[in-house]
């Protein structure tokens, strides 16, 4: 009787082991995620998981019962061995509630994740040229070429067709989506992704490409009215960002939402990067390396 006893705790104690030692992973190194869509084709096709990489950027800590109930919540990172990267394969929190359908400020969805390509970094200055990703002094390719190169012909004969940008339907209309801006999936920018340190003028154009962000960093709305910014009814006339973000979209860009639609990705937003493909229903792709670039 006795024996049968110890070794239930054993067994129990096994079992306590084994289920902290998942969650410490979990919680530290990596975890699974799944592309339901072709968004990242061909990268990653429909229905394909893979491991995310928390090692890299250092592993999110945050309240999550805070971050659940609604109430505020800091989030910091353990240290990592290196830094996000232009052309990382990302997994990351929706940055807006499903709740907030105006997209006035972020926030983030912890029910909600997605996979996409970080284009461009902070620091980066990023345009979309003829629907082909630019940044300011990178000549290498950003993205699937061969992917953005048919939304350009797509594009061609789109416009060809409906030659007047006022009929133009949503998915052709870059964030922030204002006639003063006017970005479209074909013709964008130039864009600063902005990054910590980094100081914008506020002119009427950086309020209308920066207010979502400012405001998600100070807590606060910033206004515009008698042609200046305001935040807390003080003038402004600049802004230094404490934070940094990325541009983030899918490789298959004929069919993507990203951050051409909602905006830039807080890096704080961000599970990890890809690793290792561990599902597929093609063979010969599984247990591989998803491919940076």
């Amino acid at each position: 009787m006795l024996g049968l006893s110890k070794f239930i705790m054993y067994m129990l104690m096994v079992a306590v082991i084994g289920v902290g030692l998942y969650w410490l992973i979990q919680i530290t190194t990596a975890c699974s995620f799944h592309t339901p869509s072709g968004s990242m084709s061909p990268t990653l096709l429909p229905d394909e998981s893979g491991l995310v990489n928390k090692w890299k950027m250092g592993a999110r800590i945050f309240n999550i019962f805070d971050a659940i109930k609604g109430k505020p919540y800091e989030i910091t990172r353990l240290p990592g061995y290196g830094q996000l990267e232009r052309g990382d394969i990302i997994v990351f929190n929706y940055p807006y509630l499903d709740s907030d359908r105006k997209r006035d400020s972020i926030a983030m969805n912890l029910a909600t994740y997605y996979c996409k390509r970080a284009v461009a970094v902070a620091g980066d200055t990023l345009e979309i040229r003829n629907c082909f990703y630019h940044v300011r002094g990178y000549l290498d390719t950003l993205g699937v070429a061969s992917e953005q190169e048919a939304l350009r012909l797509y594009v061609r004969e789109f416009t060809r067709e409906n030659p007047d940008p006022h009929t133009w339907p949503s998915w052709m209309r870059c964030c922030p989506r204002d006639s003063v801006v006017g970005w479209t999936v074909r013709d964008m920018g130039p864009f600063l992704i902005p990054g910590k340190g980094q100081s914008v003028e506020l002119d009427y154009k950086n309020w209308l490409l920066y207010r979502r962000y400012i405001e998600w960093e100070t807590k606060s709305k910033l206004k515009w009215q008698d042609s200046a910014a305001f935040i807390n009814d003080k003038p402004i006339k600049s802004y230094i960002f404490t934070e940094n973000y990325c541009f983030a979209a899918g490789d298959h860009v004929i069919d993507s939402k990203d951050s051409r639609y909602f905006g830039l990705v807080p890096e704080k937003f961000i599970v990890g990067t890809a690793g290792i493909r561990w599902k597929s229903h093609v063979l010969n792709r599984m247990f591989k390396a998803i491919n940076k670039h």
